[in-house]
């Protein structure tokens, strides 16, 4: 299109095209120009009348005058048996300076302009100018010569007000606006079939004639032309033979060059984490099958696809994309099933959605009632979800009107609902992987009570209850757990752990700590829990003291087996140096049973591995960014690993087992994205899976799936056919 003449200074003009300046509606709008400077009327089409005849004034001259002359140049140009061309269109090139009033030289042009072109598109709306150019256009000529032309986007979202709307009289002659139908012309990339039809569209509106009479003339002066070179038959089936091979040169050309740009979508769209876009971006790259020859195979779509379905091992990149899914309000709880199954999320509308976790694909979407928004509603810190088993989501509301329910996540069919009940957390039972049972933390009147329920009835199984003077609003929820054998729970007020004694009912509070107690787990008779003072405790350094304690618990008290004191940051630097203002409290992770036991810990950027029974440090590594999530992966007797997600986007897998260097590049990979939060659990086959919250998006979550490269593994090489059986099974294309 680089050949569009833009015209200055002229006399007169067929149309005023006023687009934004960017590639896609220059482009649409070199297009146009081109259309209506090169076309030729055929004989015998009747013409509007030029705007000089509808307005006051032109230059100077009377409406009487103006239309005179019109009508005299018109009948000068429009010879008998000669077609006339349309005229020349007004292209500014430039993009116009800040300033409150258009240049001379646009209003100029828009005065003797017959019609205006705008090219609409999403970001239309956007540009002042056009906004301007059409606000002046019709306070010169009407909004009946304003033409519209889709070059991206809906109707909706790009056509500008203004053409929306006519000015009718109503029943005693006022002139209203209202709502009307504009005149528009589809040149989208995808209406590709009918972009002709659409461009005579176009120039019959410029022309002010019928576009059926013009798609008539056009037809027959078609008709009458193929028989004037009838005669030449034999010489046009050579010229024909010659552009033919020529067109399909350009065709095929035109084609390579847009599959490699699908290739390069493609590829960007999954180094985005958009697994399953991409995959549809890359397919349509490619012939349909082997034997399609209708378009040509291009080794860079090929090899973009292979990327993207990820069927071999990346050395370079062990965690790949896997599915993402997004819920049209903020995400502000998570849950997964450890074994794989299912996850769930819930956002702030109150909306849960249901997934397979080995597809990514939606079972369904629901909005439990008793997720209910009031006014002083906090969802991220009101209402959360929790994962029990793989046939069972808790869901609890802390305030207003309270409530709990059981769903399972597989069916999506509620197992029981309880009112009244102010849940303030659910856990399942520590390390009992048989149970069918969970805990629940729950607010009374002036009581907290932890109790055993039945996962699949919501009976109470077995329950105690602490009086407390108020809601405990400042409580860490996170700290409660439950075990069934023996029967207890636990939980932090504070400095103090309260326990719950389900066999008996009874219970205590027993000051354990100087500082907060952060996070708390339990096996068996032992209690580890960690403790900071976070918000009382900056010194200028960014250095927090914290405490990691195991403890007896005797039955009349608690009995500390050890101690271990160290500082943690709680804000480190994340992508690009910036402050990712991310604090990974002192958290204990998870209890082990391995050859002896461990007690996997975290604080801000440190890992840390200790003996149950001793405190001896097993294991200790200290990473340059805060660490968001860590869990055991891959535990066997004798053996484990954990994966890692580090707040700057690191996904990792280390083995403390071997050299503290044993975090490599082997299962290390950046994803392009900060984390705000992560959940680290397993797919069906054991290896590890990360679901990635982020700042930039927070109505996502990103699926990652760790890949293993061993230097052994076979690459499987695959057909074109085999590859596109793989494409069209993950995007669900039959």
């Amino acid at each position: 299109m680089q050949n569009a003449t833009t015209y200055t200074n002229p006399s007169d003009y067929a149309a005023f095209i006023s687009y934004r300046h960017l590639p896609r509606d220059a482009e649409v709008a070199c297009e146009v120009q081109r259309a209506i400077e090169e076309y030729r009327l055929p004989q015998h089409v009747a013409r509007a009348k030029a705007p000089a005849e509808t307005t006051s004034h032109t230059n100077g001259m009377s409406t009487e005058t103006a239309a005179s002359n019109n009508d005299a140049h018109s009948r000068q140009k429009r010879r008998p048996g000669r077609p006339t061309k349309l005229g020349k269109c007004f292209r500014d090139e430039d993009e116009l300076a800040a300033s409150h009033s258009l240049p001379d030289s646009i209003r100029e042009a828009l005065a003797a302009s017959r019609t205006l072109i705008v090219i609409c598109s999403p970001e239309t709306q956007e540009s002042p100018w056009v906004r301007r150019e059409i606000e002046m256009f019709e306070q010169l000529h009407g909004r009946e010569r304003i033409i519209c032309v889709l070059a991206a986007g809906s109707p909706e979202e790009s056509i500008p007000p203004i053409p929306k709307t006519r000015m009718t009289p109503d029943a005693n002659g006022i002139l209203r606006e209202m709502p009307a139908e504009p005149l528009a012309a589809d040149l989208r990339p995808e209406a590709k079939a009918k972009r002709k039809a659409e461009l005579l569209r176009i120039i019959a509106a410029v022309a002010g004639c019928s576009y059926d009479d013009l798609r008539q003339r056009e037809r027959a002066r078609k008709r009458k032309h193929i028989a004037l070179t009838s005669a030449a038959a034999a010489l046009a089936i050579v010229v024909i033979g010659i552009f033919a091979f020529q067109f399909h040169q350009t065709s095929e050309a035109a084609l390579i060059a847009e599959s490699k740009s699908l290739a390069a979508q493609a590829l960007d769209q999954y180094a985005n984490g958009e697994h399953l876009q991409a995959i549809e971006t890359a397919l349509p790259a490619l012939p349909s099958s082997e034997s399609d020859t209708s378009r040509p195979l291009v080794p860079e779509a090929q090899a973009a696809l292979e990327k993207v379905l990820a069927l071999n091992p990346d050395p370079d990149q062990p965690w790949t994309p896997f599915y993402l899914f997004e819920s049209d309000e903020e995400i502000v709880d998570v849950a997964y099933s450890q074994e794989g199954a299912w996850i769930a999320t819930l956002d702030a509308a109150g909306a849960v959605s249901l997934h397979d976790a080995n597809s990514g694909a939606s079972s369904g979407t629901a909005t439990p009632d008793i997720f209910v928004l009031e006014s002083d509603t906090v969802p991220a810190t009101d209402w959360f979800i929790e994962g029990m088993s793989p046939s069972c989501l808790i869901m609890g509301n802390r305030t207003g009107q309270g409530g709990v329910m059981g769903v399972n996540p597989l069916t999506g069919k509620s197992l029981w609902k309880m009112h009244s009940v102010y849940p303030l957390a659910a856990a399942p039972p520590d390390k009992d992987a048989d149970s069918q049972n969970f805990g629940l933390l729950a607010y009374g009147t002036h009581s907290i009570a932890a109790s055993l329920i039945g996962e699949s009835s919501g009976e109470l199984l077995a329950g105690s209850e602490m009086p407390v003077d108020q809601f405990p609003r400042s409580a860490n929820f996170d700290t409660f757990c439950i075990q069934e054998k023996p029967a207890r729970a636990y939980c932090a007020l504070n400095t103090a752990l309260v326990t719950f004694d389900l066999a008996d009912g009874t219970s205590r509070q027993d000051t354990v700590s100087d500082a907060t107690i952060q996070s708390v787990r339990c096996k068996d008779d032992l209690v580890a829990f960690t403790a900071a003072n976070i918000e009382n405790s900056s010194n200028g350094t960014n250095n927090h003291p914290f405490s990691i304690t195991v403890a007896r618990n005797t039955g009349d008290g608690f009995e500390t087996l050890w101690t271990y004191e160290d500082t943690f940051a709680v804000t480190v630097s994340a992508k690009a140096d910036a402050l990712e203002p991310f604090a990974n409290i002192p958290k204990i992770i998870d209890v082990l049973h391995c050859e002896e036991d461990l007690v996997l810990a975290s604080a801000g950027k440190k890992l840390y591995i200790f003996s149950l029974a001793t405190g001896e440090v097993v294991y200790e590594q200290e990473f340059s960014v805060s660490i968001v999530a860590a869990q055991p992966c891959f535990v066997e007797e004798g053996r484990y690993a954990i994966s890692l997600g580090l707040s700057d986007g690191t996904l990792n897998v280390i083995s403390p087992l071997f050299d503290a260097t044993a975090s490599t590049d082997s299962s290390t990979t950046a994803v392009p994205f900060a984390l705000n939060g992560a959940w680290l659990g397993a797919d069906n086959y054991g290896n590890p899976v990360a679901y990635l919250y982020t700042a930039d998006r927070p109505n996502r979550i990103y699926c990652y799936l760790l890949r293993p490269f061993y230097d052994d593994t076979v690459v499987e090489e695959l057909t074109l056919d085999e590859l596109l059986a793989y494409a069209r099974q993950a995007v669900g294309q039959s």
